[in-house]
């Protein structure tokens, strides 16, 4: 039980509701399940990359490194997930 509040926890630290900046999953995050980092605000300076057309953000640079060096596993563990 602690460990599912601890969960819960975290995943409502990473998006505070009164920042205006847009919202974006970190795949890497989710689908390794670090909760806490899933929620990624965007602005100028957000680690992203761009993969068949479509970007992703990440909430930081070692995220984004792991995402470039295989994103084709991201984006089928991803989508693994969304089933």
């Amino acid at each position: 039980m602690r460990w599912f509040m601890a969960i819960v926890l975290a995943a409502g630290i990473g998006c505070a509701n009164n920042d205006p900046r847009p919202k974006a999953d970190d795949i890497v995050c989710l689908c390794k399940g670090d909760l806490g980092c899933v929620c990624v605000r965007v602005d100028d300076k957000t680690p992203k990359s761009e993969y068949k057309g479509q970007v992703y953000y990440f909430c930081g640079k070692s995220c984004k490194e792991e995402f470039d060096k295989d994103p084709e596993k991201w984006v089928q563990a991803f989508r693994k997930l969304q089933k």
